[in-house]
């Protein structure tokens, strides 16, 4: 590199000049060439950089001269596989995540290896859970986190070449030209969001919570998430609106095929009439319908142990047969024709009303041990309860727990303390067998080894959840069984 040649020529004049030995203009050649491989990996700045030149040739620098004449320059920019077409795609609509299909999607994929490769910097990853945080493209494979830090001088020159080339103008004048042709929809990088649905605000203040000062998010509309628009075909791509919610409260089929036109107005659950007969096992708008007639949190769409056992309590309340699944006079009771009070029709939990309706959904007890830096507030995240309730049942006076400390938790149900138990095919104990029994698995294969049949019907509950069947039950499966 000639940018290298001539921070290593100096070295080598100097030593002769000085009659220095080959051993020190060696050593001094090594810290050269240290000092420029970590400003390029963004370890430290390009002013460290000269620095090291400097202790290596042993003279002085003037600040600002030395680092104007050393600055290597920046990387070349991308090449795309295919030309810039004449006319090329407008910006994306806003287009939020609606669907759970955490799998990282081949323009997204693409996407970040050419950045990488480009730029270079940190890959922070693309998919996310469902169960982790709120709306999020992570978990449609659709938004990538870059590490970049802005702290850090090189880093940031990185991402500001980046940006400043993402949103350059093309040769025809049309705004953002690169940003148009690889679908991006917004980024946000310290503390400022830049978005194609208000592209002529230019760069705004971001208050989303975290600054993202030490890495970029991009988020990808579909057309770039997928690899079709023109910077990977060469033609300039329509809108495409993606997977659309059917019902409020439902998350929305993953991706299939493009969609040319807007999503229509979801259905609310809630004024669904039918009657059908919902059990244990059981997915769909109806048993979300269900679950926010009888109060059952969390409302997943999924008929589980939980929702069972609500069932059970409205049908024995009510002086109905007591069969856990939804028999005509079941819904006619839940919708308020024969339900007492207490269970007919509350409200869906908000964070308003989780403290009324505690003591009916936290309706198991665990013991839990305290761990050195554990809170109250800590542990009732950990297990989904509520500070209030671990008090009361621990019958503490205050916040204050020691390490070691016993404490018991109310939780939703017995499942909730296998919750951060992954298991996978191969394993065998008690957990597995809990597992079998709650996915309704006969009888006779509720042997706590974990082998093809139960792999196959955890893949299906994933399956009809939108996630990645991958045959292994984490957190969201325990969840969805009601954990």
């Amino acid at each position: 590199m000639a940018v290298e040649a001539e921070l290593c020529a100096p070295v080598q004049a100097g030593a002769a000049r000085a009659g220095t030995s080959r051993t020190t203009l060696a050593m001094r050649e090594q810290l050269v060439q240290q000092g420029w491989k970590q400003a390029r990996r963004g370890l430290t700045g390009l002013r460290g950089l000269v620095a090291v030149t400097a202790l290596a040739v042993g003279v002085s620098i003037v600040p600002g001269a030395a680092f104007a004449a050393t600055a290597p320059a920046p990387p070349p920019a991308p090449v795309s596989p295919e030309p810039a077409p004449g006319q090329s795609e407008g910006f994306a609509p806003y287009l939020p995540q609606v669907s759970c299909d955490p799998t990282i999607k081949p323009g997204t994929a693409s996407f970040r290896s050419t950045m990488l490769a480009a730029y270079g910097g940190r890959d922070l990853g693309v998919a996310r859970s469902c169960e982790i945080g709120a709306r999020s493209e992570h978990k449609e494979g659709r938004a990538w986190d870059w590490g970049l830090d802005s702290s850090k001088p090189a880093e940031k020159a990185l991402a500001t070449a980046f940006l400043d080339w993402l949103l350059a103008p093309g040769e025809n004048g049309m705004s953002a030209l690169n940003a148009r042709r690889l679908g991006v929809m917004y980024v946000i990088y310290d503390g400022r969001i830049w978005s194609s649905y208000r592209a002529g605000e230019g760069w705004r203040p971001y208050s989303g919570g975290e600054s993202h000062g030490d890495h970029l998010h991009i988020s990808l509309a579909w057309t770039g998430a997928m690899a079709r628009a023109s910077w990977w075909t060469g033609k300039a791509a329509a809108t495409d609106y993606g997977p659309c919610v059917e019902y409020t409260g439902v998350a929305a089929s993953p991706w299939s095929a493009p969609r040319a036109t807007p999503c229509p107005t979801p259905i609310n659950v809630m004024t669904l009439t039918g009657t059908p007969l919902l059990k244990q096992g059981s997915t769909g708008p109806y048993v979300t319908q269900l679950q926010r007639l009888l109060g059952v949190s969390p409302v997943s769409g999924f008929f589980g142990p939980i929702t069972e056992a609500a069932v059970r309590a409205l049908q024995q309340s009510g002086g109905l047969s007591v069969t856990g699944t939804t028999t005509p006079p079941t819904w006619a009771a839940a919708r308020g024709g024969t339900s007492p009070a207490p269970v007919v029709s509350p409200p869906p939990a908000t964070p308003s009303t989780q403290t009324v309706t505690a003591g009916r959904s936290l309706p198991a007890r665990m013991t839990v041990k305290v761990r050195p830096g554990d809170t109250l507030g800590t542990i009732a995240k950990r297990w989904r309860s509520t500070v209030a309730a671990i008090r009361s049942a621990s019958g503490l006076r205050s916040d204050v727990i020691q390490v070691g400390q016993r404490l018991s938790v109310p939780v939703r149900s017995g499942l909730t303390r296998y919750t951060w138990k992954k298991r996978s095919v191969g394993d065998r104990n008690r957990a597995v067998k809990v597992l079998q029994s709650s996915m309704g698995m006969r009888k006779k294969y509720r042997t706590g080894f974990f082998g093809p049949k139960t792999e196959r019907k955890v893949d299906k509950l994933k399956a009809r959840r939108g996630w990645s069947a991958d045959g292994v039950a984490g957190p969201g499966v325990w969840r969805a069984l009601g954990a």
